[in-house]
């Protein structure tokens, strides 16, 4: 099927979010250490020892801490979206860093009046100077980091999914006692649910798709339930879990686990579509797989 999106392919690649817990902490590390010493070191930029009111290294420090503020924040608001980050692209990865980079050079032209003695600090020039500056610095750094991050955890996801794939293997199992008596929001829809049946499952606002194995293939099944419910209600068996805030999988029903940098893509026995493994569930994912 033709790309509809009006992105080149490559922009549209699954790129690894990693702006939120230690991720973020890391990436802030890494920042910090590369713009201080960009800065103290390579001096990139004219400077004018007499304006300023501190030593040349606490300048370079507080224009490197400068920036983490800014990520911060912009961390802190995209997280309050997850379905933007949860479907992480190298689009919004540039978007982000763009971002990043303009209110970056906005915050060091509002700071420059801690730092320099110069009566024009607030004039259009200094405005323009520290904004450019800015974009200077992001778009050496800003592809390199990309570049190294995406390959280097898409390399480290083919070889994990590889690893799972030969895991899986095996013939599906079946299991005992595989019934149960479903509650929906709605008390008159209560079904029977069979797990050897079970393929898979998709939150769909109010509603929850259930995916079934019959004779003539994977059928789907509508009914008015959250994944959470649902998946409260399917606690006692194992083989079934989460591998996105909506989605439950059956594990005996996966055929294939590919990866790419953002984290794993299932394929499962005679199902066209493929199932996202999020970054939040990765760790789970291969703990589950590995004990079946």
């Amino acid at each position: 099927m033709k790309n509809k999106s009006p992105f080149p392919a490559f922009l549209e690649q699954p790129y690894p979010y990693y702006y939120e817990g230690k991720k973020l902490v890391q990436i802030m590390g890494m920042i910090f250490s590369i713009a201080l010493l960009f800065n103290y070191l390579l001096q990139p930029f004219d400077v004018n020892v007499s304006e300023q009111k501190m030593d040349y290294f606490w300048v370079c420090f507080i224009h490197s801490v400068n920036p983490l503020l800014v990520l911060l924040c912009l961390s802190f608001l995209y997280n309050l979206f997850p379905k933007i980050t949860d479907h992480w692209k190298i689009r919004k990865e540039v978007v982000f860093i763009l971002l990043l980079v303009v209110f970056t050079g906005i915050s060091q032209f509002l700071i420059r009046e801690i730092i320099y003695k110069n009566p024009l600090n607030w004039s259009w020039h200094y405005f323009r100077e520290e904004v450019l500056n800015a974009f200077i610095a992001g778009l050496f750094l800003g592809p390199i980091v990309i570049l190294i991050n995406g390959n280097r955890q898409q390399a480290k996801n083919q070889l994990k999914a590889s690893h799972i794939s030969e895991l899986l293997a095996d013939t599906k199992e079946t299991h005992p006692n595989t019934t149960l008596l479903i509650e929906t929001e709605v008390k008159s829809e209560k079904f029977t649910f069979d797990s050897n049946t079970f393929v898979y499952a998709k939150a769909e606002g109010n509603y929850t798709d259930i995916y079934l194995k019959k004779e003539q293939g994977v059928q789907k099944l509508t009914k008015r339930i959250s994944l959470k419910n649902l998946e409260a209600q399917l606690q006692q068996f194992p083989y079934i879990i989460k591998t996105h805030r909506s989605i439950l999988i059956n594990k005996d029903y996966i055929e294939n686990v590919s990866g790419n940098a953002q984290g794993y893509k299932v394929t499962l026995q005679d199902c066209p579509d493929t199932i996202p493994v999020s970054r939040n569930y990765i760790q789970s994912f291969d703990s589950e797989t590995a004990s079946r």
